[in-house]
């Protein structure tokens, strides 16, 4: 598994190590290749994953998963959801297109899955 990680200023943390996923790409049998990018996006409060169904100059076939920043303060509460609910069902959508049949008309298209960090407590 690829990964990139833009650095971050203090008081910012990222929830999802790279060793989670490829964990879990690994524990759930993905086939496909997948690639992490994590970066700094304040409006970026998300788990999300594109299906490329096609090679470009950028991404071969796979998957390219992105994760957002969150203030270091929220990070446990952050951490454990994704653990428990956003990374497991990332792995159930990819395995859904996987399993299509090659020549079906949703595995030759882009698909997109998002998944939103937990709001913080007022």
């Amino acid at each position: 598994m690829k990964s990139r990680t833009e650095k971050l200023p203090k008081g910012r943390s990222y929830p999802l190590k790279p060793s989670l996923l490829e964990s879990a790409v690994a524990d759930g049998g993905l086939e496909l290749p997948v690639e992490l990018t994590r970066w700094d996006y304040k409006r970026n409060q998300t788990l999300e994953a594109t299906f490329q169904p096609e090679a470009s100059k950028w991404f071969e076939v796979g998957f390219w998963v992105t994760c957002g920043a969150a203030p270091s303060d929220r990070m446990a509460k952050i951490r454990a959801a994704l653990e428990s609910d956003g990374v497991p069902k990332f792995i159930r959508w990819a395995k859904e297109i996987e399993a299509l049949d090659a020549k079906s008309p949703r595995r030759r298209e882009r698909q997109y899955f998002k998944w939103e960090f937990p709001e913080p407590e007022a």
